[in-house]
């Protein structure tokens, strides 16, 4: 027996219609109330040596495209404008609550009732960790709302507008888009442009993020199969929002009097590879080749950073120079191709253990390096000669909220508890739970809807797994998101489970 779809019937309220722009309003207010109980206690926002970066660039100098350039000129824009950073925070918090909503919204479609949809909600607003993180100054908050509001447009391009369907037959019609234009029909529908400008944010916010946006748009085509317009559609946006991030990397931003980044910079894992090699199989390096580590570090700092969790043990050394990498980084990726061949067992093994943030349940913080990353809750140390300036004074904690910031530096404080990482901080049990719903409801149903949305989780997940540098909480948040946005559709399917038998 399959659960009944959400009713369509029209009210005196008006209906269906006037229940979807309740459930919308209700939705964003609650998420938009409880993040800013997060703003209120972290005003301006938390900051880490990154949001120093990012400010530098656009104050004192040089402007280096290693970050995300969209992100350092918000910051600019507002410190220009009102003079503080904390309207790009609470305007993080703003668009944090569009993107929990419209994903909500999305899910609502596939026949999940509004009540426990709008709950999950506010747990996902109200958690210490996803809370916080929307709050801080970290280019990864605006790529992590593109990956949530992405993850809704694709489950909406996979139904037609109202589609409530839960049983088999209904759940075929609406992805293949009977009765209405959708994502399952041949014509163009405005969400195509959405998803391509949301992969594109993700390519703007995250240098790396043209790669999750490659795997994500992939992955969607496939699960649109059978829809060759959808499909082409899907395929075009795509391709233009992952070529625009390389472009301005190359040739825009330096137009613009932006650097771009230097090959070390880029190439860092390679660094950790090579500590990990030499200090596992020394033997694996000749004498010039142990010359060429020598001249850029000396030998004991890459024994000390050979640890396979994180690249910063031996990249932010201070005895790495990285001038000479930068000379020097041709020889060095020569260097890392060899041993790519002569020991490819070691090298994958270095990089699977430094991608298990993206894809191991379980902590690894008692290893070497594999302390997860994750706030601080400190002033920023501000560099030499900015005392005075009008970033020093902007950039320090000033809660308007004394109680809220007790209450929120308690709540953080204890989601830390060792036994629940792996729920409140790790990413990969949300990841396997929104497959798991995903595959459910294909199974039980045959609509792809909810694989759809799962296509922008497998892309994160991927592309950390193939970029990740070290254990940091921020890299992974996006599935968290949409996880537990996921929960309410996977109890609607295990209670549909256990009806039919």
């Amino acid at each position: 027996m399959s659960p009944k779809p959400v009713k369509e019937e029209r009210g005196e309220t008006g209906g269906a219609p006037a229940r979807d722009r309740w459930f919308t309003l209700a939705c964003y207010a609650t998420a938009q109330l409880a993040l800013l109980g997060w703003w209120l206690a972290f005003h301006p926002g938390l900051m880490s040596p990154d949001s120093v970066t990012y400010v530098a660039h656009v104050t004192t100098g040089p402007w280096v495209a290693g970050q995300s350039v969209a992100y350092d000129a918000l910051l600019g824009l507002s410190l220009r404008v009102t003079g503080d950073l904390s309207p790009v925070t609470l305007l993080q918090t703003a668009a944090m609550a569009a993107a929990l909503t419209h994903l909500a919204g999305a899910i609502r479609r596939l026949g999940v009732r509004g009540r426990p949809l709008l709950v999950a909600v506010g747990c996902a607003a109200l958690s210490p960790p996803l809370g916080a993180f929307t709050v801080s100054m970290w280019k990864d908050v605006p790529f992590t709302v593109c990956a949530v509001l992405a993850a809704g447009t694709a489950v909406r391009l996979a139904t037609r507008p109202g589609a409530r369907s839960g049983a088999r037959s209904g759940a075929r019609d609406a992805f293949r888009g009977r009765g209405g234009a959708g994502g399952g029909g041949s014509g163009w529908d405005p969400r195509f442009a959405a998803f391509g400008v949301e992969l594109l944010g993700l390519g703007l916010f995250r240098n790396n993020g043209f790669l999750v946006a490659s795997i994500a748009a992939v992955l969607l085509v496939a699960f649109l199969s059978g829809h060759p317009g959808a499909r082409r559609w899907v395929v075009a946006v795509a391709a233009g929002a992952v070529a625009v991030p390389p472009l301005l990397l190359g040739a825009g931003y330096p137009a613009m009097g932006i650097a771009p980044p230097s090959r070390s910079f880029a190439y860092q894992t390679v660094f950790g590879d090579l500590a990990v090699a030499y200090g596992q199989r020394p033997r694996l390096f000749d004498r010039e080749q142990r010359a060429l580590l020598a001249g850029i570090a000396p030998l004991d700092a890459w024994r000390r950073g050979a640890t396979c969790q994180t690249m910063a043990g031996v990249f932010f050394d201070p005895g790495f120079g990285h001038a000479r990498a930068e000379e020097r980084i041709s020889d060095v990726l020569e260097l890392w191709r060899g041993l790519l061949v002569r020991a490819p067992g070691m090298m994958l093994g270095t990089r699977i253990c430094r991608a298990a943030l993206a894809w191991q349940v379980g902590s690894t913080s008692d290893e070497p390096g594999g302390e997860l990353y994750r706030f601080s809750l400190k002033d920023p140390r501000l560099p030499e000669g900015w005392r005075g300036t009008p970033a020093a004074s902007v950039m320090r904690q000033r809660p308007i909220s004394g109680g809220l910031l007790a209450a929120g530096v308690f709540a953080l404080d204890a989601s830390t508890v060792r036994q629940l990482e792996w729920l409140l901080w790790r990413a990969p049990f949300w990841c396997y739970l929104v497959y798991a719903t995903a595959a459910l409801v294909w199974w039980r149903t045959g609509s792809r809807a909810a694989l759809a949305g799962a296509a922008v989780v497998a892309g994160q997940q991927v592309g950390v797994i193939l970029t990740n540098t070290a254990p940091d909480f921020r890299f992974m948040v996006a599935p968290i998101f949409v996880g537990v946005l996921f929960v309410p559709l996977l109890l609607r399917e295990a209670r549909a489970l256990r009806t039919r038998r």
